[in-house]
């Protein structure tokens, strides 16, 4: 095995475990993970627009158009037309979209902190720092 390599093998084979682990959290709740993604970035940074959102949570705009009309059908989530300028929609958390995810992200969480809690604080604030590092490189060299 190339060596030098090795790290984005361990990278991909870590993020698939993880992606999968995260999936097993929402097993018992009426979400995916992609209307699961959607919840959690409208219960952290509030209202968004449809671009915003796409670009917090990766999800493609065809696929994010699909997610947001089944959240909005659960009555989870509100659309709303910016009134400055009808073609930008603002969405935010209904209070049972609010209620539902706060009950849903108690287990996640708890499960998602046992699986970090092997790592000691200062280990995960390296593994954070240096995804940042990567990503940011990643990022500057395809732009």
């Amino acid at each position: 095995m190339n060596t030098d390599l090795k790290a984005l093998i361990v990278l991909f084979k870590a993020h698939q475990s993880v992606l999968n682990k995260v999936k097993q959290t929402l097993e018992n709740s009426s979400l995916n993970l992609n209307e699961f993604m959607v919840l959690e970035a409208l219960n952290t940074k509030g209202s968004l627009t449809t671009h915003e959102l796409g670009s917090t949570c990766l999800i493609p705009n065809s696929s994010l158009t699909y997610v947001l009309d089944i959240l909005a059908q659960k009555n989870l989530i509100h659309r709303r037309k910016k009134e400055t300028d009808r073609r930008i929609q603002t969405l935010e958390l209904t209070p049972q979209g609010s209620h539902q995810f706060n009950v849903i992200y108690k287990e996640h969480y708890d499960q998602m902190r046992t699986l970090f809690d092997i790592l000691e604080v200062h280990e995960e604030q390296a593994l954070i720092d240096s995804l940042k590092k990567l990503g940011k490189k990643a990022q500057e060299d395809i732009s």
